[in-house]
C-alpha cells in the first residue's frame, strides 16, 4: 500500500481476537453453555489466522523487497548505462570531423575535377589509404556527383570500392543535398557493418563530390562481450545493430511493416541479412525508460532494461541487468515475513536487520550520489577544457596568419631600411645646406631646401604607412577591394627587393576590377606570391615577374608569372601542404602558400600552380568578382 506521501509501506492486518461464548446468568441460565465454535474449529482457526497473517506479511514483504531491489538495480544501472552511451558517443566522435577536414584536400579536389584521370585516382586512393591507416577508419572513399566511387583506401583489396556506385545510399543523398550525411548499415561490397560519415566537397562551380569515412564498431562489441552486463543498441526502426550477445545482432525488437521493409531493401541498409524477430516480451513497464523484459522465449530469465538515447543518432542503448538479485530479495523477504509472524522471538532481530538494510541502502545511495556528482564535475571540467581548446585553436589560427605576415615583413626589412636610409641621408645634407644658406642670407635657397625636405618626409611617411598597414592585424572582414590598389600596395613593399635583384616587374590589371576580400589579407596573399616569384628569378639570366588580373564572367583571375626555372613536377601536388617548401633550409617554413590558400578559400576562391610552356611558373587566384 502507499501512504499519504506516495511511499510504499507494509501493512500487517491485526489478529482477530478470540471471544469466549456469552452465557446468560440467573434463572434463565441453561444448565450447560454452548460454545460458538466447536473445539476442532477453534484449533483450526488458531492456526489459520496466524498462517493467513504470515502469508499476507510474506507477500507484502516480497512485493516491497522486489520494489526496493529493482530501485536499487536501477540506481546502479544508470551510471553504467551512461558510461556505455558516452563510450559509444566518444567512439563516433573520434571520426565525426575527419570528413570535414578531408574536404580541403587538394589531391581529392584535383581527382574529382578530372573525371577519367587514372593517375589522379590512384594517387588519391594512396592518400586515402594512408589517412585510413593513421586514423584507424575501416574505409575512406571519394564519390563523384553521380554516386560512383573514384578513389578508396581499399583500392588494392579484393573488396575495393573503386568503381562501385553508392547513389542509393542515404548518406550520399544527404551529403549532396545538405552537405553532410550519417548512416549505419551493412556494406554491400565488404559485407561488414559500419557507421558512415559523409561530407560534400565544394568546388568553384558547385559540389565536386562526397568524401565518406566508414567506422566499424566490432571492437566495441567485443569489449562489451567481456563485461558482465548485456548491452544492445537498436536503431530507429527497432533493429538491433550492436549487442554484447552475438545472436541478438540484426534482429528486430518489434514487427516491421511492409513499407519499412521495402525502404530498407531500397537503401540496402541490412544487405543480405534476413531480419527476424528476437522474441521479446515485456513483463512490466516501470516508467522513465525502464522495463522488465524476457528475451528468447518462455524459458528465458527476466531482465531489467534501462534505456537511453544515443546523442546525435536515432539509436537507443539498452542495458539489460540480470534480475536474480530481485528474486533473491523476494525469497528472503518471504521467509522473513513469515518468520516475523510465526516466530515472534525473531522480531527484534528482524528490526535490527531492517535498520542495517536501510543504513546500507542509504550508504549505497549516498555513494552513488557522490559518484554521480564526481562524474558531473569531471564532465563539466572536460567540457570547459574542450571549449578552451577550441578557443586556443582559433587564436592559434589567427596567430599563424599574423606570424606569416610578420615573417614576410622580416624578409622585407632590408629593403625597407634601404628605402628609408636614402631619404634620411638626403635630409641630413639638405638640413646642413639650409643652415649654411640661412647664414649667408640666401632665403630663396633655404626655401627650396625646405620644400625638398618636406617632399622627402612625405615619401618616408608613405613607406612607413604601407608597412604599418600591412603589419596591422586583420579582423577578416571582407569588403569590396579594387585589385589595382591592392596590387600597388603590395608592389610598393617589394620595390627594394625587386631593385636589389635587378628584376623587371610588370603589371597588367583592369583598373575597374573589384573583388570582395579582406584588404589586408588580400595584400598578404599578393606579397607572398610576388615575393616567391622574385625569389624564383633571383640569379637567373632573365629576371622578369608579371602580375596581371582580368575578369572572366563572374570570376576575377589574378595571375603571378615568373621567368624562373619552374616547379619540379613531383613538387606540384605538395605545394599547398603544410611545411612543404622548395627553398633552402632557413629561408622558409612551408606555411606561406598553405595560409594563402586558406585565406583565398575562406573568401570563396581557389588557388593553383602550374609551369609555363615557355619556362617559369604561374600561380592563378580564382575569386568571385564584385560588381
Amino acid at each position: 500500500m502507499r501512504n499519504s506521501d506516495g511511499v510504499l509501506s507494509e501493512t500487517t492486518p491485526s489478529p482477530v481476537p478470540y471471544r469466549r461464548p456469552f452465557v446468560y446468568g440467573g434463572k434463565d441460565r441453561p444448565t450447560q453453555a454452548r460454545p460458538i465454535l466447536k473445539p476442532h474449529w477453534r484449533r483450526a482457526l488458531f492456526w489459520l489466522i496466524p498462517a493467513l497473517i504470515a502469508v499476507l506479511a510474506a507477500g507484502g514483504a516480497g512485493w516491497l523487497a522486489e520494489r526496493l531491489a529493482i530501485a536499487q538495480l536501477l540506481e546502479q544501472a544508470g551510471p553504467r548505462r551512461d558510461i556505455y552511451v558516452e563510450g559509444l558517443r566518444s567512439e563516433l566522435g573520434r571520426y565525426e570531423t575527419l570528413p570535414s577536414v578531408m574536404t580541403y584536400s587538394t589531391t581529392l579536389r584535383q581527382m574529382l575535377s578530372a573525371p577519367g584521370n587514372e593517375p589522379l585516382s590512384q594517387r588519391a586512393s594512396t592518400y586515402l589509404e594512408q589517412v585510413a591507416t593513421v586514423s584507424g577508419a575501416a574505409a575512406i572513399y571519394a564519390i563523384d556527383t553521380e554516386g560512383t566511387t573514384r578513389a578508396a583506401s581499399n583500392w588494392q583489396g579484393p573488396a575495393s570500392f573503386v568503381g562501385m556506385n553508392f547513389s542509393y545510399r542515404p548518406y550520399f543523398r544527404d551529403a549532396m543535398a545538405k552537405g553532410y550525411g550519417r548512416f549505419y548499415g551493412i556494406g554491400t561490397t565488404s559485407g561488414e557493418a559500419g557507421y558512415y560519415f559523409a561530407r560534400s566537397i565544394p568546388g568553384p562551380d558547385g559540389v565536386l563530390g562526397v568524401v565518406v569515412v566508414k567506422v566499424t564498431l566490432t571492437g566495441m562489441e567485443r569489449t562489451w562481450g567481456q563485461a558482465a552486463d548485456r548491452v544492445l543498441v537498436k536503431d530507429g526502426h527497432g533493429v538491433t545493430i550492436l549487442s554484447s550477445v552475438p545472436g541478438w545482432t540484426f534482429r528486430t525488437l518489434e514487427p516491421l511493416s511492409d513499407g519499412l521493409r521495402e525502404r530498407l531493401a531500397a537503401t540496402r541498409q541490412y544487405d543480405r541479412v534476413e531480419l527476424q524477430g528476437l522474441a521479446v516480451q515485456q513483463l512490466a513497464d516501470l516508467g522513465a525508460g525502464a522495463s522488465v523484459l524476457r528475451i528468447g522465449g518462455p524459458g528465458a530469465k527476466p531482465l531489467l532494461a534501462t534505456a537511453r538515447n544515443v546523442p546525435g543518432t536515432d539509436w537507443q542503448l539498452l542495458l539489460l541487468t540480470d534480475m536474480a538479485p530481485v528474486a533473491n530479495a523476494q525469497r528472503i523477504a518471504w521467509a522473513a515475513g513469515a518468520a516475523a509472524v510465526l516466530l515472534l522471538t525473531l522480531v527484534a532481530m528482524l528490526v535490527r536487520q531492517r535498520r542495517r538494510t536501510r543504513a546500507a541502502e542509504r550508504a549505497t545511495r549516498a555513494a552513488l550520489e557522490r559518484s554521480a556528482q564526481a562524474l558531473e564535475r569531471e564532465v563539466a571540467a572536460r567540457t570547459a577544457e574542450l571549449v578552451a581548446a577550441n578557443d586556443d585553436l582559433r587564436r592559434a589560427q589567427d596567430g599563424l596568419v599574423q606570424a606569416a605576415k610578420l615573417a614576410a615583413l622580416g624578409q622585407l626589412a632590408a629593403g625597407i631600411t634601404h628605402e628609408l636610409n636614402q631619404p634620411l641621408a638626403a635630409l641630413r645634407t639638405l638640413s646642413d645646406n639650409a643652415a649654411a644658406f640661412l647664414a649667408r642670407g640666401k632665403v630663396d635657397r633655404v626655401t627650396e631646401n625646405l620644400t625638398m625636405i618636406g617632399q622627402l618626409t612625405e615619401r618616408m611617411a608613405r613607406i612607413t604607412g604601407q608597412l604599418r598597414g600591412f603589419a596591422r592585424k586583420s579582423e577578416n572582414r571582407p569588403e569590396p577591394v579594387r585589385l589595382a590598389v591592392a596590387a600597388g600596395n603590395s608592389l610598393a613593399l617589394l620595390t627594394e627587393k625587386s631593385r636589389r635583384l635587378d628584376a623587371n616587374v610588370e603589371t597588367a590589371i583592369d583598373p575597374d576590377l573589384w573583388v570582395r576580400f579582406d584588404p589586408i589579407r588580400l595584400e598578404q596573399v599578393l606579397v607572398n606570391l610576388l615575393g616567391n616569384a622574385l625569389d624564383a628569378v633571383a640569379g637567373g639570366p632573365v629576371r622578369e615577374v608579371r602580375l596581371e588580373a582580368v575578369r572572366e564572367g563572374p570570376r576575377a583571375l589574378v595571375r603571378v608569372l615568373d621567368s624562373g626555372s619552374g616547379i619540379a613536377p613531383e613538387s606540384l601536388p605538395h605545394l599547398f601542404e603544410p611545411f612543404f617548401t622548395t627553398k633552402p633550409p632557413g629561408q622558409g617554413l612551408g606555411l606561406g602558400l598553405v595560409i594563402s590558400a586558406g585565406m583565398v578559400q575562406d573568401h570563396g576562391g581557389s588557388i593553383h600552380a602550374a609551369n609555363r610552356p615557355e619556362g617559369g611558373a604561374m600561380f592563378t587566384i580564382d575569386l568571385p568578382a564584385h560588381g
